[in-house]
């Protein structure tokens, strides 16, 4: 047996998923669904997170960020130590990483902005940072031409089998789950309570409709938020990630509260403002997991999986 991962993505409107495939060389026979093409039309594209690839963290008025604060100031370390100071580099060369997806045949790429970077202090009132603006627009100029459509996360990743797309026989298929916020919320809104402050609702709204007033013109497919439950279990329960936060009793829901209420303004305001004229499309990505009983004949596994369900 032998593995040989590629990636590629699906897009539909207001969905997004990063695919991971894995072809896997096998001698037993498979069931009707493995074999099968993809459309002509299938659309294949790439995803990145702004703290993962851009580096520049202090560069051209750039606000902290909570990753930033996070990794240079934790007592324990990440691995080898490693923050995203510089991580791919990405903010000095973009044009360079177009080409590679160019090169790949992508259709699509999916990035994220990273919020403190065109906002320093996460709020329009403290001012806007045109150096940030200026960077993602050229960015996005680049990608358009070069024939890739542009795909924003305003503000990933969860593999599992899915046995509706699949590539020939003997191959088998997974996916991961891709997505304005990836995870990166300005430091000065955490010191006033990040996610678990109603009041982020407001600068959130303030956030999405500057991204949709100076890219929406050419961005046409936007996610608000990038796999929310990260965001709240593993930075808020957990405390893995940051902004560290180990309150299991009521962080994360207040964390999870918020950001529903935050895609719902998003959405509301494309909807109502923006999609007439721009005619785009806002989703969110959402990562889940199933369960199901050990036991189904046992009340308390069906039980637990339903309690489990309910809180997840």
């Amino acid at each position: 047996m032998r593995g040989d991962p590629q990636l590629f993505a699906m897009v539909s409107p207001g969905v997004s998923f990063l695919i991971l495939i894995t072809w896997i060389n096998a001698q037993s026979d498979y069931p009707d669904w493995i074999s099968g093409t993809f459309p002509d039309d299938f659309e294949w594209g790439f995803a990145t997170a702004s703290y993962q690839i851009e580096g520049g963290w202090n560069e051209d008025g750039k606000g902290e960020n909570i990753w930033d604060r996070f990794t240079h100031s934790l007592t324990y370390p990440i691995a080898d130590n490693s923050t995203g100071d510089v991580a791919c580099d990405s903010y000095h060369k973009y044009q360079v990483d177009v080409q590679l997806i160019k090169n790949m045949g992508a259709d699509y790429y999916r990035f994220s902005v990273s919020w403190s970077r065109v906002l320093p202090t996460g709020t329009i009132s403290g001012g806007i940072n045109e150096k940030g603006i200026e960077y993602y627009s050229n960015l996005i100029n680049d990608l358009i031409a070069n024939d890739i459509e542009p795909m924003i996360t305003i503000s990933k990743q969860t593999e599992e089998t899915h046995p509706k797309f699949t590539l020939g026989k003997s191959r088998q298929l997974t996916w991961t789950e891709w997505t304005e916020y990836h995870w990166d919320l300005p430091q000065a809104l955490q010191d006033v309570g990040g996610w678990q402050n109603e009041a982020i609702v407001t600068e959130f709204e303030a956030y999405a409709d500057l991204l949709y007033r100076r890219f929406g013109d050419r961005v046409k497919r936007w996610i608000t938020f990038n796999e929310a439950y990260v965001v709240c279990a593993l930075g808020h329960s957990y405390g893995v990630h940051a902004p560290g936060i180990k309150e299991p009793a009521t962080a994360p829901y207040k964390c999870a509260h918020n950001i529903l209420k935050c895609h719902a303004k998003a959405y509301r305001l494309y909807e109502s403002t923006f999609k007439t004229n721009q005619k785009g499309f806002v989703g969110i990505t959402i990562d889940s997991g199933w369960y199901e009983p050990l036991d189904k004949n046992n009340p308390l596994d069906v039980a637990a999986v339903e309690r489990t369900l309910r809180f997840k």
